[in-house]
């Protein structure tokens, strides 16, 4: 089987994983647009809110970015059998969860806070600011979960442009809002939390907009996107189209208990599967501080070398997320191959340039984050692992997005549990000798492992299983 069979492949991948790649850059940023404003009230307090604040809802909404990644593969699928009705259906449904765990965290709210305020012990001060922020913040939740749904759903539908388009109106939102809170209204740090609010509803409203636009469009093409379809074709299928896609959902059908089980499954899977990754990365954290705090301070620098990688890595995962799942709700298993090759030849790619950037620019990237010259004496002795981290560790992307795509998520949950073993086996065989040195050891081989893992797997799983009907 040759690439050159479907000669679209790579602007397929690029036309989703740009947009995505954009998409995860933003990410960051209504963290540092908020940390940049308040730094200017020259008060500790407030930073320490900010920042303590933004960890506890960074933490909480990373365990429910499940419904991203189970919303894009079951809306894929769909998108790619043609059933336009079912990828309505499947977005409701993800909106009903999502609902449904926002309203958990704005019920155990209380509860939330005492037990991270408990965790990370702040001086007396800091507690009352943070409870302050954490109070006002947490009723973005209905929207900001919700945005993980309508997310997941574009993807699946082969659009990755709208959740671009949303994320940098929320980041532009969020700058003007702080800026008026902050500023003009007064209200200090807790303008931030207020900003963030409106910034995340605003950001609600755009997505309802763009889905209802979306829903709009006749499906029923097989899963071909406009780009693939000429422009006296696509305005053809309009033209033939009688009724709207909401006009004919049998919206009883959303609470159908086979279904809604199946998409519970699937997402209980991945959710387990978020809870060991965020196990193990708040273990990497927590233990390093038992090197001492300058370890700490280099591990937390070096990390950020891995999350640059990460942002870019991610947008070709979910590109090959929602090609993935398309193809294997049309049955073009072929295709589905075909870019399975591309995506990873892509990733190749980027690993070779992250790995060569490093390479050659370790030193002057790291003197951007410290001028302490104990912490960057020790970072000349680490930037080999960083390099083994990009190198070896682009497979686990690619695969967890070629898999949830396939919604062989069950295979995911296992592998990330033996990479976690592994993690854990070997920092606990080897601190004694290595030292820190053990901590990306064990970083590096649980990448690898999820790697190896679906690698070895890929070919009976999602590559050339059994039943090739559409679905895995």
């Amino acid at each position: 089987m040759s690439l050159s069979r479907n000669p679209n492949t790579h602007r397929a991948i690029l036309h989703l994983a740009i947009p995505n790649l954009i998409s995860n850059v933003t990410v960051p940023l209504l963290g540092a647009i908020d940390l940049a404003m308040v730094g200017r009230l020259n008060s500790l307090d407030a930073m320490g809110a900010i920042s303590l604040g933004a960890m506890i809802f960074n933490f909480m909404y990373w365990s429910l970015g499940f419904l991203r990644m189970g919303t894009c593969g079951f809306t894929a699928q769909a998108f790619g059998a043609g059933k336009q009705e079912e990828t309505v259906l499947t977005l409701f449904r993800s909106l009903i969860l999502a609902l449904g765990g926002a309203l958990f965290l704005l019920v155990l709210q209380g509860v939330i806070l005492r037990v991270a305020l408990l965790w990370a012990q702040p001086d007396p001060a800091l507690t009352e600011a943070v409870s302050e922020y954490f109070r006002i913040r947490i009723w973005e939740a209905p929207a900001t979960i919700s945005a993980f749904a309508f997310a997941g759903w574009f993807i699946g539908r082969q659009d990755s442009r709208t959740p671009m388009w949303v994320a940098i109106s929320i980041n532009l939102t969020n700058i003007l809002a702080n800026y008026l809170f902050i500023f003009v209204f007064n209200f200090g740090f807790k303008g931030a939390a207020m900003g963030t609010v409106v910034a995340q509803y605003t950001g609600l409203l755009l997505n309802t907009g763009f889905a209802l636009w979306h829903l709009r469009e006749p499906g029923g093409q097989r899963g071909k996107t406009a780009m693939e379809l000429t422009e006296n074709q696509e305005s053809a299928v309009k033209q033939r189209a009688v009724k709207r896609p909401m006009q004919r959902i049998p919206f009883r059908n959303i609470w159908q208990i086979a279904a809604f089980k199946r998409f519970l499954n699937i997402n209980s899977d991945i959710f387990l599967r978020t809870l060991i990754i965020i196990f193990v990365f708040s273990f990497f954290t927590a233990q390093s501080t038992h090197f001492g705090s300058e370890y700490l301070v280099l591990n937390t620098l070096l990390y950020q070398f891995f999350i640059f990688y990460s942002y870019a890595m991610d947008g070709f995962a979910h590109a090959a997320e929602a090609l993935s799942g398309r193809f294997t709700g049309s049955g073009e298993w072929e295709r589905k191959r075909d870019t399975v090759k591309a995506v990873f030849l892509w990733g190749i790619g980027i690993a070779s340039a992250f790995s060569l950037v490093y390479a050659l620019a370790f030193n002057g990237i790291f003197r951007i984050f410290t001028q302490d010259a104990r912490i960057l004496e020790l970072s000349g002795d680490y930037y080999f692992w960083i390099l083994g981290v990009v190198l070896l560790g682009f497979p686990a992307f690619l695969w967890d997005g070629v898999y949830a795509g396939s919604l062989a998520t069950k295979p995911m949950l296992l592998t990330m549990a033996v990479a976690a073993l592994g993690f854990f086996g070997a920092y606990f065989l080897f601190r004694g000798s290595l030292h820190n040195h053990s901590m990306w050891l064990a970083m590096l081989l649980f990448l690898s492992l999820r790697g190896l893992c679906m690698s070895l797997m890929a070919r009976r799983i999602v590559l050339y299983p059994k039943k090739q009907n559409g679905t895995v």
